[in-house]
């Protein structure tokens, strides 16, 4: 079977009318593994346009993977908004140093899509077009949502307290940081990117509870996805079930749940609301890609496609060390389960 991988997910995440269910990289897949056969490396990988697109494509190359997600941290969005920063070495975490604003004075940066790493990754993603557009192979493009940007500028702890004592000027500072995601989605039209990845985990139950979600950040999410040309996927880690009526109610076009969902249940929850937001996961990345074999990896796989499964996904991050035989073993089980 002769198969667009652009075309199947985007139909897989706005219409289902899609023969094959699609095997995408989004969260963010950076394998060291991957990264040391192509020679590249942390921390060049994040600033350094070529290295970016080289990580982006690699899990696309080399294990089959039908996307190509960048940039690759969660403080992308606080760099560029004035925060200093630390990268690793070692794999693709970061973490802010220090932030210029507290909650009181909180204000976007009017230059926030031209900061820090935004240039090199126009430039990458404009090399990823140029090198695989004929491949028809979908660029994705990750951010974090309205509270994680937040959390990851003042740190979420004392955020989440103020929200108990001035939780109105934590909702200006929300718009603020809303405001400045509404530009990066426009960039992401701009830059013709297939799909759109949002990372929203500091709105996991266990830190905001589903109606101060709904009060808080379902007017924002539905800001960000009404922005967007193309198709938008939110992620929440862990147990997202609680939260699963605002991320099936607020625009989007896919959920991506971790490995404590069951799709089954998430499904239901969709089924009830009427809802046209597809399911989407949810391979284990801390238990089965990262320490199991590619048979276990199979089995997990063709479960998830038996619960109708959207795209299938990693259920977060995959670890970097993880071996790439089990990454490639996603998308053979795939292959097995459609007879390509």
């Amino acid at each position: 079977m002769d198969l667009n991988l652009r075309d199947n997910l985007i139909a897989a995440l706005t219409t289902e009318d899609n023969e094959v269910t699609p095997v995408g990289s989004f969260p963010a897949t950076c394998m060291i593994e991957l990264m040391e056969k192509e020679g590249v490396s942390w921390p060049k990988g994040h600033t350094d346009a070529q290295d970016m697109a080289t990580i982006a494509a690699s899990a696309y190359e080399h294990v089959g993977l039908e996307s190509m997600v960048l940039p690759f941290d969660l403080c992308f969005e606080a760099e560029a908004l004035g925060c200093e920063i630390a990268l690793t070495d070692h794999d693709n975490s970061s973490s802010t140093k220090y932030c210029p604003f507290t909650i009181d004075d909180f204000e976007a940066d009017p230059e926030y899509i031209h900061n820090a790493r935004f240039p090199a990754l126009v430039e990458a993603t404009n090399i990823l077009h140029e090198k695989y557009d004929d491949k028809d192979v979908p660029i994705v493009g990750a951010m974090s949502g309205p509270l994680t940007v937040l959390g990851q500028c003042l740190g979420i702890e004392g955020v989440l307290k103020d929200i108990n004592t001035k939780v109105n000027t934590v909702e200006d500072a929300l718009d603020e940081v809303n405001q400045a995601l509404i530009e990066q989605i426009e960039l992401y039209n701009e830059l013709d990117m297939d799909a759109i990845v949002l990372y929203e985990p500091n709105g996991a139950p266990e830190l905001l509870a589903p109606p101060l979600f709904k009060q808080l950040l379902n007017p924002l999410h539905e800001e960000l996805t009404e922005t967007s040309d193309i198709p938008m996927v939110l992620h929440i880690c862990g147990n997202s079930l609680p939260q699963a009526e605002n991320m099936l109610t607020t625009g989007y076009q896919g959920i991506s749940v971790a490995d404590d969902v069951d799709i089954n249940e998430a499904q239901a929850v969709r089924q009830q609301l009427g809802s046209d937001t597809v399911v989407c996961g949810n391979i284990s990345v801390t238990d089965t890609l990262f320490m199991k074999s590619p048979d276990v990896v199979k089995e997990e796989v063709k479960t998830a496609l038996d619960k109708n499964v959207g795209v299938l996904l990693p259920a977060c991050m995959i670890a970097p060390l993880s071996p790439s035989e089990n990454i490639k073993a996603m998308v053979e089980a795939r292959n097995e389960y459609f007879g390509i």
